[in-house]
């Protein structure tokens, strides 16, 4: 798994079970029902802060705050450039790993006091750690920045809380300097520093570069929502064509019902009725973060060998129909 992409398996970015009902072209009748378990790990219990707690309301310079609008203020007020950081506080390695090795160090804290405002924009799999009002706001903010789920990543952007100086991400061996560095690498692209540098410059070459910054400034700020509402759309296509492929499906499940016995029929709806239920139990038990050990073990074994077992009965009674 490389530094910055999602993580899978045991701690999977919001793991669940997804049971997706779909029809086999290769089956003799058209298709039966296949179970197909996308995502069979649960996640370790505990949300553990190696840094310091978020803010939920109000800024800082150099403190963790959840309110972005309010850091962005004190950013233009205070000339401060802006670290937004993309985590998953309770279950990425990645995430924990630069907690625990840069932003709780006292290097950081004391570097960042003076020089940064922090933004945390958190997906957790604990919905307690992020307050309601942030939800919506966080998932549409790892769309207006394209993250799309790469956790975690790191945006420096300038006091204007707009012009992206650069992006970072988690690395094996970080330490609190080595961040720091390259946060001060990004931070040389800063339009303050970028004017005091001009002024060694012939004063026409001077304003080729200011020209040709804000051209492409622009070119980047056009091109930002052309992606983003392609983005927009191509989700809102993504929930209608599900939608109509499930409903295609249940209509053709219809249609090799129709050939059962009544009584095959009223078993069949009730096996599918406890394989949904069974569903939402292990799903909703999954929400809770259960830890991993021998116990929670059997009880995940079990509900994922029912579901196994009624999908068996129910693909054997469509069977040469």
């Amino acid at each position: 798994m490389r530094p910055g992409a999602p993580e899978s398996g045991w701690q999977g970015r919001r793991c669940r079970i997804y049971f997706t009902h779909h029809y086999d072209p290769s089956h003799p009748l058209g298709g039966i029902m296949n179970v197909r378990i996308a995502c069979l790990a649960f996640l370790f219990a505990g949300s553990v802060f190696a840094a310091e707690k978020p803010a939920l309301e109000g800024a800082l310079p150099g403190r963790w705050t959840m309110d972005y609008d309010a850091a962005k203020q004190v950013a233009a007020e205070k000339k401060l450039p802006v670290l937004l950081n993309f985590t998953g506080s309770d279950w990425c390695g990645w995430c924990k790993l630069m907690d625990r090795e840069v932003f709780s160090k006292s290097t950081w804290i004391a570097y960042a006091t003076n020089t940064l405002m922090l933004v945390w924009i958190d997906f957790p799999q604990d919905d307690a750690l992020v307050p309601e009002k942030y939800v919506s706001r966080n998932a549409a903010l790892d769309l207006a920045f394209g993250v799309e789920g790469k956790l975690p990543t790191y945006i420096l952007l300038d006091d204007d809380g707009q012009t992206e100086l650069g992006r970072l991400a988690a690395a094996p061996e970080i330490t609190a300097d080595a961040f720091i560095t390259q946060v001060n690498a990004l931070l040389q692209s800063r339009a303050s520093v970028i004017d005091g540098q001009l002024t060694s410059l012939p004063p026409e070459t001077a304003q080729e570069y200011r020209d040709t910054a804000k051209a492409l400034a622009a070119a980047k700020k056009e091109l930002a929502a052309l992606q983003l509402d392609f983005k927009s759309k191509s989700a809102a296509l993504d929930g209608q064509i599900a939608k109509q492929e499930k409903r295609l499906a249940d209509i053709r499940l219809d249609i090799h019902l129709a050939k059962l016995p009544k009584a095959d029929v009223a078993v069949y709806r009730a096996k599918q009725a406890r394989f949904h239920a069974v569903e939402e139990e292990l799903n909703a038990w999954l929400k809770t973060r259960p830890k991993k050990d021998a116990a929670n073990t059997r009880k995940f074994t079990a509900w994922r060998d029912e579901m196994t077992r009624l999908d068996g009965e129910m693909k054997a009674m469509l069977a040469n129909r």
